[in-house]
This record gives structure tokens, sequence and C-alpha cells, in this order.
């Protein structure tokens, strides 16, 4: 046998080095990849995401015709929302106008029955059970509350009355609306010298027309001082006898407490709104729940055990018969915490935005309808100062003691937080186990939904959101549905409560078909597709589950107070009224590229995620700056920002503080110029932003498009370009899902576990439809398509994975590469779809590829598999340099042919079902519209949609059933995939062979079969299937050689039945959202074709074809584990060669100095022939210095050095200093 020791020279070793080193970087991954983590990894994945549980599955609100179902009615509902794989129901009672309210209203005794009724059988089926506040949802109401009473919403109510120079009255302006009661209490009057008088307007889908009274501030007379005021017949007759001064005309504003009255409806008896800014109104409501939901022991156990919570919808309170609400020690809180009385200024509240500022996204926030003349910052602070108060009571007296009360008795409070009313925008979100939002008011954009997204990430909880209000009655598709879930879910939020399930039966003989209720998008039975709801939430639970992993890894914070928050309720001028300045009505911000309040997109164009908070929040419970890592947990905050103009002097320390211990921050120039309040520390929070500036962590930002004056809460088009992306850049910065390019078409959320495994979720936003309304110019011409193929760069070194959304099949990447500390991943992504990604954290790396035009890689073991779909020679590179030329011949694609077809058409029948029951002396009747359900035979040369088909047409609904065979040969190709075409509408399960496409029968205990009770069967839920968003799949696993029977059992949504009955009619950007269109679908899958494919193996990893033992040996020291200065390093391999034939193998042993540069080299190539054994030899002398050195041993199967195509033998062998 021919041996040869080869000893290389400096130059030889240098032509080498780009090779070897890569070489030694691989077998360094070797012995990462030995110990099986990324397969047990994998596996944990799986078990997970397989079949998710039922409690990461979508919710859903039940809005029940007050309590006139029968038991039966409401047994099959349950039945149906069970076998649909929801997590839960949100009970909510709504009016019926054929049930007498007495009868079956809230409070009712019927209402009790039917209400326990229902929550026992939820929680017996093991789901989540949610009750609202009150009837309907909008408050927090009590049958029979007193309104005049402090549990009740108590108002200011306010008059006022021009009075000339010199005037005398005798008696004070009265309020416009007085309680008959004559219960409450006058609190003062101030008059103001009058400086302007304007008639103004408010432009909104709620119109307000009202005079405007700007006065002079210094003028301010408090008449109880100058005057002697005695009541009389009521509390709203003060009388007084005073006199104007003659240096002008004055204007009273005079004020008085009373009852809001404010009413819900349905009820047995009047409802009234609790008070929100008293303790007694928490009170009240829990002797009502005590008397009616909580008085039977063995449910209030269920509910202990159980998933139960209290949900208080959008705030809906108003200031109705007043100009702001109250309480009895409002004025004495309002002193004790802001320093002065607010009763003097009280008039400038009148008309604060309130649900106007759902509108406008640009409602000036602390302005409402008069004005101290030419102190414009004064009447803000004062504002700002006020509803602070209102937000500090609300928190104090509403949601804290809620949520304790609730949480004692086993129930979790939820809320949508205070958007349309005059509170904090984020602050409330801290004190509720589940802060909410909804995507109605806030049409969907991103940027708007930010304002609910911190105090959820701070602590870490789940954040859900109503869903798909906007949605057209019966024009809506399963994919319109995710088209709303996929947007919310890229700003943050974790869970979907979908609006809204109802029932088939309706009270009394008056039923229409399809069922009851005819608004809104209406889930239900009634619905063909109903029956794979099953899929639709397994797929749902998926994602769900990847965003309530771990904690979240947003990337920045931008400090936003805002007391009176401007949304955006619909899109367009037609239905919000013009609401928005013209330039901006019907815009839709985020397809336009322009942020809504900070402007520029460039941070999240290049991979940023963000959230808008308050200060307050940085001292929220649990929430710290971590000094090792330098970002503010539990978000992951790795900078602040601040953009607008204002800024409370304590969150400013704060910030100070947490920046001098090394957290990152951006000042916006013309940011925190102001404190928001009247404390008069304006000139102390500049001398903390000078500090701050001082800072090494802190940058200045500059806006390079926007006018002098220009601030984030103006309606200007201004803004959009600044230079806060430098700056974080500056500051090293970097997103933890960065884009390798900037991108106008990518959002992501990231979240990380407790052992630094990473998860993405990342989203393809843009229709490429709408670019021409933008006000960049930019923006106008761009036309990027509805794919984007670019690389997400992770922050960190991990083994990547792919999770599919829809069976949960969890695939390790081979493609991906290491780049300055970040992990970079190949993406393919079309609009409206999504994808899911794992990332192991590794110390060591394996092998991977490169770079490589197969149709996809993966690894399978220790193996890297390359899939091609087309014919032809392809290029691999693999990262250590290794070059694969791959040539395959890869069968065409094919159609399936020759189909048969049979679709069930639905259409509305004659006949009624009848559901009668007798409760005590009440008898209910429900009855609900028969479904005559007939049959359409049709054969197929090939597929194609419903509409195509001359014997269905276009005004059918309903089911598909579609059955054929086809060859496949397997001797010819690896596998197939199954494509269905570009889109698909509503849902579809595959069958081949027998057995279902994508997944199973579910045994997730949460999800077995079950029954409602007797009388009804549950159905089998699946576990998951065929991707309904980008119909193609993979269906290797269920082929066999020669003929293969596949059949689709496809379901329709009512759309184009309803449509041809004209139940609906035809609509474009139904309630002004953009494509949130109304039209006739396209049925059914538009093709079947089969396209094949071809899989190459690369092997990277060791196997088992040899055995080997290494040593090392530091001058005389045998099995030597420490370098020695200046002494020979030998390092000695026994090889076994256990595999047929023989095997040319080298063993390379490398020395690396302190910063892991390689410094000397020697190798050793011998052919061990099979079943051999040979001993190699290969070192080198050790230099002087060897602190911080090490010396590896690879062993690897090839011909020499330089050799592209050499594959491990063994892991690697170290020995150090």
């Amino acid at each position: 046998m021919k041996t040869k020791l080869l000893r290389r020279t400096l130059s030889i070793l240098l032509s080498a080095i780009l090779v070897l080193t890569t070489i030694i970087s691989t077998a360094l991954q070797v012995s990462a990849a030995g110990d099986g983590a990324a397969s047990d990894f994998a596996s944990r994945l799986e078990a997970k995401y397989i079949d998710p549980d039922r409690v990461y599955q979508s919710d859903i609100r039940w809005w029940l015709a007050e309590a006139s179902n029968t038991d039966e009615a409401l047994l099959e509902e349950i039945q149906a929302l069970y076998d649909a794989g929801f997590r839960g129901v949100e009970l909510c009672m709504q009016s019926d106008n054929n049930a007498p309210d007495a009868v079956y209203a809230y409070g009712s005794e019927m209402w009790a029955h039917k209400w326990k009724l229902i929550m026992n059988k939820l929680l017996d089926l093991g789901m989540g059970v949610y009750l609202t506040s009150g009837t309907h949802w909008a408050t927090s109401n009590i049958p029979g509350l007193n309104p005049d009473s402090q549990e009740a919403m108590q108002v200011l109510a306010m008059g006022t009355q021009k009075v000339a120079a010199g005037e005398s009255i005798t008696a004070l302006p009265k309020p416009p609306t007085r309680r008959a009661s004559n219960v409450g209490k006058f609190l003062g009057a101030f008059a103001y010298k009058l400086v302007n008088e304007e008639e103004r307007r408010i432009i909104s889908q709620r119109p307000v027309t009202y005079t405007s009274y700007s006065v002079d501030e210094d003028s301010v007379i408090d008449l109880s001082k100058v005057a002697t005021i005695t009541q009389g017949d009521t509390i709203y007759d003060q009388l007084v006898d005073w006199t104007a001064p003659d240096d002008g005309e004055y204007i009273i504003f005079s004020f008085w407490t009373h009852g809001n009255y404010k009413t819900a409806s349905p009820a047995a008896e009047t409802c009234y709104c609790t008070n929100y800014f008293d303790v007694r109104g928490v009170e009240a409501l829990k002797k009502f729940w005590t008397e009616h939901y909580l008085d039977d022991p063995v449910l209030n156990e269920k509910i202990k055990n159980g998933d139960v919570q209290l949900f208080m919808d959008s705030l809906e309170i108003d200031t109705g018969g007043g100009i702001t609400w109250w309480s009895e020690d409002m004025r004495e809180e309002f002193i004790a915490r802001k320093g002065y009385d607010i009763m003097p200024y009280l008039f400038l509240v009148e008309g604060l935005p309130q649900v106007q500022a759902v509108y406008n996204p640009y409602y000036e926030p602390a302005m409402g309808y008069h004005d101290l003349e030419g102190n414009k910052n004064l009447r803000e602070k004062i504002i700002n100062d006020w509803v602070d108060v209102l937000t500090q009571l609300y928190i104090e007296r509403m949601l804290i003691p809620l949520k304790e009360w609730l949480n004692s008795i086993g129930i979790k409070t939820r809320a949508q937080i205070s958007y349309g009313r005059s509170i904090e925008i984020t602050e409330p979100s801290v004190y509720v186990d589940y802060p909410e939002a909804e995507n109605f008011n806030q049409y969907n954009q991103v940027d708007i939904l930010r304002l609910h997204t911190a105090g959820s990430k701070l602590q870490n909880k789940v954040l859900s959101t109503e869903t798909g209000a906007e949605l057209p009655t019966y024009g809506t598709s399963a994919q319109t549905r995710l088209h709303d879930a996929y947007a919310q879910y890229a700003a943050g939020f974790q869970r979907v409560i979908w609006h809204i399930w109802s029932a088939g039966y309706s009270y009394g003989e008056n039923s229409s078909w399809p069922g009851w209720g005819s608004n809104f998008d209406r889930w239900g039975t009634r619905e063909p597709n109903a029956r794979d709801f099953d899929e639709f939430n397994a797929h749902i639970g998926r994602v769900q589950q990847l965003l309530q992993t771990g904690r979240s890894r947003t990337d920045i914070g931008f400090i936003h107070n805002n007391w009176n928050q401007g949304l955006r309720f619909g899109g367009s001028a037609q239905y919000g009224g013009g609401a928005v300045p013209s330039y901006f009505n019907g815009m839709n911000w985020q397809l336009a590229h322009m942020g809504v309040y900070y402007r520029s997109t460039e941070l999240q164009d290049n991979g940023y995620t963000y959230d808008y908070l308050s200060p307050d929040l940085l001292f929220a419970d649990g929430v710290y700056f971590d000094e090792t890592t330098k970002t503010v947990e539990k978000a992951g905050y790795k900078a602040l920002v601040l953009y607008q103009d204002w800024l409370d002097v304590k969150g400013a320390e704060r910030i100070l503080d947490w920046a001098k211990k090394g957290l990152k921050v951006v000042i916006i120039d013309g940011a925190a110029k102001r404190t928001p309040f009247n404390d008069g520390k304006d000139a102390e929070l500049a001398r903390i932003i000078d500090e701050l500036k001082t800072l090494p962590t802190v940058r200045t930002a500059a806006i390079y498009d926007a006018s002098e004056d220009f601030n984030y809460f103006a309606p200007v088009a201004e803004g959009y370009k600044d230079g806060v992306y430098e700056a974080l850049q500056e500051l090293g910065v970097r997103p933890y899902a960065e884009y390798a390019e900037p991108n106008h078409q990518l959002l992501t959320q990231s979240r990380q576990d407790e052992d630094g495994n990473m998860y993405l979720y990342v989203y393809n936003y843009c229709s490429n439809d709408y670019h021409q309304n933008s006000y960049i110019e930019s923006v106008r011409n761009e036309d990027h398509g509805t794919n984007i193929k670019t690389e997400i760069k992770m922050d960190g070194i991990f083994i990547p994975y792919s999770i599919d959304a829809w069976s949960g099949k969890v695939t390790e990447l081979a493609q991906y590469r290491y780049e300055n500390g970040q992990t970079v991943i190949p993406v393919d992504l079309d609009y409206d779809n999504i994808a899911l990604y794992a990332f192991e954290a590794v110390d060591k790396e394996k092998v991977r590829i490169n770079s490589t035009v197969a149709e996809s890689a993966y690894r399978n073991g220790n193996k890297m598999v390359l899939r091609f779909t087309d014919s032809g020679t392809y290029k691999t590179t693999l990262s250590d340099g290794r070059t694969y030329q791959t040539t395959v011949q890869v069968p065409e694609a094919y159609d399936i042919t020759d189909w048969n077809l049979t679709v069930e058409s639905w259409t509305a029948g004659t006949n009624k079902l009848r559901s009668e029951e007798t409760i005590g002396n009440v008898t209910t009747v429900n009855t609900k519209v028969e479904t005559i359900k007939t049959n359409i035979d049709v054969t197929l040369p090939k597929l194609t949609t419903w509409d195509n088909i001359p014997e269905v047409g276009k005004n059918v609904s309903g089911l598909g059933r579609y059955e054929a065979t086809f060859n496949w040969d397997s001797s010819k190709a690896d596998g197939a995939y199954l494509n269905f075409g570009d889109t698909l509408v509503s849902s579809m399960k595959v069958w081949i062979n027998g057995q279902k496409v994508g997944g199973d029968v579910s045994q997730n205990p949460t999800k077995v079969k079950a029954s409602v009770g007797e009388g009804f069967e549950g159905k089998d839920l699946y576990s998951g299937g065929v991707n309904w968003v980008k119909p193609i799949v993979d269906i290797s696993p269920y082929l066999v050689d020669g003929e293969n029977e596949i059949v689709i059992e496809y379901s329709s949504t009512l759309t184009n039945v309803q449509l041809a009955r004209g139940a609906i009619r035809e609509q474009m950007h139904n309630r002004g959202w953009w494509n949130n269109n109304c039209k006739y679908f396209s049925y059914g899958p538009s093709q079947a074709v089969i396209v094949p494919f071809v899989e190459k193996v690369l092997q990277d990893e060791p196997g088992e074809e040899f055995t080997v033992n290494t040593t090392f040996t530091v001058g005389e020291k045998a099995n030597a584990t420490k370098l020695e200065a200046n002494a020979m390093l030998d390092a000695s391999a026994t090889i076994t060669n256990n595999s047929a034939g023989s095997k040319q193998v080298l063993l390379i042993v490398a020395l690396y100095d302190s910063s892991n540069r390689m410094v000397n080299v020697s190798y050793l190539a011998k052919e061990v022939a099979e079943g051999a054994t040979e001993n190699f030899h290969a070192g080198f002398k050790l230099p002087s210095n060897v602190t911080g050195y090490k010396a590896k041993a690879f062993v690897w199967e090839g011909e020499s050095l330089l050799s592209t195509n050499m594959e491990p033998v063994s892991n690697v062998a170290e020995i150090t200093d």
C-alpha cells in the first residue's frame, strides 16, 4: 500500500486556505450533527403542530336572539361549535323583535336558565365560555339599577349663557338635559370674558354642529365667590344676583352632576350602565352576578376549573346628559393628583372627540368645542390632565377591582382597550388578563393596530382581536377571513375572536332562510363550508400557537401618549363621512406604504417591528430593563424612539436611567419639547433631554420632508423621510428578523422561547394594486408584483425549520447561510400568504447549502435532499466549498382527467322545521326554513370552476364531490405535488387511495369526538389538510405504483345562491374597505395537475462506513489534553473501513490562534481497503506561545485536500491550551 505524508509549504497552504477553512468549519459542524439535537427539536415541534390543542384555536362571538331559542336549538348550535374546533364561545344577547323582552331578555328567568345551560355544556366539553358585562355588548349594565345612584354612571352637566357688558342675571344657565328625579348636585359656575364665538361642524358618520367659545383665561370669575347662589325649586334652579363687568361680553359656564341614564337592551327591565369611575359600579355588578350567574355551586366549581372570561367590548360608555363623566369625589381626586382645581376649566372638555375620533386618525388630540384664546398649549395641557385622571380612575376603580374579584372566583377579564373614548390608548391593557382590540375600527392597518400591542408584549399576555365585523354578509370566504387574521397577526395579535356565529332556528313562526340574523358575516351551519371549520381552526391553531410561544421579540418601542386617540373606522369617505381631510379620504395607508402615526415605513421595510406605548408602561408590573441583553422586557425592545412633541418627566427620567445603563434611544427632531400636562415641568424635561442627548447610547434623527411646524398629530402628508433608520444602524440596533433588501411586501413577528429558540411569522401584505394612491412619489409607479423572493436574516446562529401551517409538518431547511452573526434563509411568498419558521439555537453549525437552483432543499437526518421539478443539470454549492453537478430527468406534469362530479346545490325550501318546548308556564316555539339539497351530476375531462360548467353555473352554492383515478409510475420520480391552481375559494378536503391528504382524524384529547347530549352525535375533527390559500400539496406519501384513486370534497359559501336570489347584492369595497368585495365566486378547484419531482441526496455527516479513533500526542505525552509551547503535536487516527470496496481517506490536523485564524496545517492521504484498519499520523511543531490556541483533527473521505466532493468520516477531535 502506498503511503504519502505531505507537509505543505506556506505557498501550498495559502492556495488551499479557502477550501481548508470551510472544511474545518464543516468538521466542526459535524460534531453538532451527531448528537441528534436537531431531529429531537423537529420531533418536539411536530408533536405540537401536527394536531394543535384546542386552546390555541380561534374563538367566536355568538349573537343570541335573547333567550328565545329552545334548549334543543341551543344544544344543536353548541354541538356544531364544538365540532367546528373553536376554543371558546362569547355569549352576546341581541334583540329579537318577535320575542317578548319581559320573558326572554337579560335578567329574566328564561335568560338565567338558557345561559346556565350553555355555560354548563360548553364547560363540560372543555371549551371556553365568555360572558359580556351586561346585555348586548356596549357597556357594563344591570337590570333595574337606580340611574341616580353612584353605582350607575354619573356625568357632569353644563349650562351656558352669554351676558352682555354690564348686564345682570338672576339665575344661572341650566344644562340642556335635566333629570326629572331631581337627584344630583350643583357644583359651581364660572364667568369668562368672551373673545371669539364661531359656529363649527364636525363632519363624520355622526356629524355635529356646535358653537365654539374662545375666552380670556385671565378673566375668570368664580361666581360662588362674588355672589350668593341659592337653590330654587329644583337642583337646576340656581338663583344668583350678578352683573357682568363692563369691559366686554362674558359667558357663564355652570355645572351640575347627575345620572348618565345610559341604557342597554334587550332586558327584562331597564338596564343602566354602571359607574366606571367609582368602585361602587363594580360592587353593583358583583352583586348582580352573584345572584344570577354564581348561585349554582356545581356551575361555580366548573367555572373555577374551566376557561371562563368576562368580556368588555369597545368602550362604548358615553356622556349622555352631560359633557364628561363624573364621580362624587372627582374634583378632590383631580386636585390630589394634579395640584390644581379643574372646575374653572371643565368647559374645555365639552366635545372631546369621544366616538368621533374613530373616524379620523388625525383627530386633534386635546381639543373640545371651546378654547383659551391664544393659548393652545395650556388648553392642551389642562385637557390632558383631565383625561389622564379619568384614565387613572377607570383603571383603579373599574379594571383593577373587577379583575381582582373575578380572578378570585376563577374568571379572567378580557377587554377592548380605550379607543373611541377620551381615555389613554395604551395604558389600560396592563390591568386586564387579556387585552383586546378589533379590526373594524382599525381598518386592518398594521400601524393603527400597533397602538394595542405594547402592553401585552411587555407583560407577555395573549392579545386578542374581534375580527371580521366589516366582512359582507354571505359574501365572505375562508380566504377573506384569513386575510383579516393574517394582517392582525402581523401587528402582533395572537388570538382571533370571530364576529359572528348565529343559530339556524328563529323564535316564532316568522323564520327566514338560511337562519336567524341578516347582517354582518354570519358563521354557522347555514354555510356549506361549515363542515370544514375544524380544519380552518386547526390552521389558525398552528399560527396562534407559534405567536403565543415564549416572549415577543419586538425591535423598537415608540413612546406614544394620546388620551383622545384617532383611528380609522371604515376606509373611505363613502362610509366615514369625510371625517378625514380630503387628501386622506379613502386612504389605505398600509397599501400606500405610508405610516399613519410615525410616518416613515423605512424601519418596517427593513424588517424592524415596533409598537406604540405610553411611557407609563415602562413602570408596569413585570417590565424591566435587562442590563445584560440591553433590552426592555418582556417585549425585547432594543431601542426606544421619541417622536411626539410631548413627554412626561417621569417617563423621561426612566428613559434616561435606562439609557445610562445601555438602552439605545433615538430622538427625532422636535420630539419631547414639552410635557403633556399642566405641571410647570417643561424646563425640567428640557434638562433631562439635553442630558440624554449627551449619552453614547443616544442619537438624534432629522425629518427630511416636513415643514418647520410639522408634528405627528397633524393631518398632513409629511414626515415620510427621516434619519431614524440610519441612527439605529449607527447604534448597532439590527432587527431580530432583518430583510436582506428593503421591501414593500413583508411583515413579520418574532418570538423566543426560554431555551433561546426563535419563531418567526411572515406575511406578504401588499396586493400591488394601490400604489397609485400613495402620497409618496416613489411609491406611485412601483410594481413589485404579488410574489416576493428574498432573504430574511435572523439575529443569531440557528438551525432553521419550516412549519406547514396547514398540516403541521416540520421540515429542517438545508439551504441557508451564516453572515455577521445572523442566520440567513430564503423566503418565497405570494400575496396574502404566510410562512411559519422555527430556529433552533445552536452553538455549533451544520454543513448547509449555500446556493442551488433546485425547487427546494431540505435535511433528512444526516442527509441533505435536493428536490427538482424540472429536468436539467443543476449546480449546488455547500457551505464547505464543495460543489455538486446534478443531472436529473423529471417526468412532465399532467392533468388528472375524467372526473365524476356531483354538486349538491343548496336553496331555500318552503317547509319549516319546528322545535317546541315548555318550561314552567312558558311555551317556546322555534322554526327554521328547510334547506333543499339537489344533486347535479357532471362528468369533466379536466377540472374547472363551477361557473365554467354549464350544468352548474355561477348561481349555485353547495357541496361538491369529485372522483377520478390517475396513474403513477414510481420508477420515474420520487414523488409529486398536486396543484389545484393559483387560488381557491372556500374550502376542500382531499383523499388519495382512502387516505386524507395533509391530516387525519384528530387524536388530541381536547378535540376528540364528543356529544353535547342525548340525541346528538359529534363528528370527527381533522388535524389538517390542503393549503386553501395556495392549494399545492405534496401527495407523495399517499401514492401507489399504478392506478390511484382521488376524491375531493369541496364546500362553497352561500354567496352565489344569495346573490342569485337577490338576498344580497354585488358590491365593491364594502363598507369603504379596499377590496372588501361582495361578488360572484368561482367555486371549486380550477385544475388538478400532478407535478412529479425527483430528489437527490447529499450526505454531509458521518455514517457507519468507518470506525475511527483519534488521539493527540504532545511532545512525549500520549493521549494529551493540553497544548505545550514549542512541542511537537502529532494527531493519530486508527481507521477501519466497514464499507464495500477500498476508500481514499484523509487525516487533517489544523492549528488555530486565539483569533480563530488557521495558522498551520498538516494532512495525510491513504487508501484503506475493504475491512482493513490503517493508522494515520499528521502534525507539526507548536509555536512558542500557545495561549488561546487550539488544534483540531478531521477525518474525511477524499483523494486530496483540494477535493470538492469530500464527505466526513467522523466527528472532530480537539485539543486546547
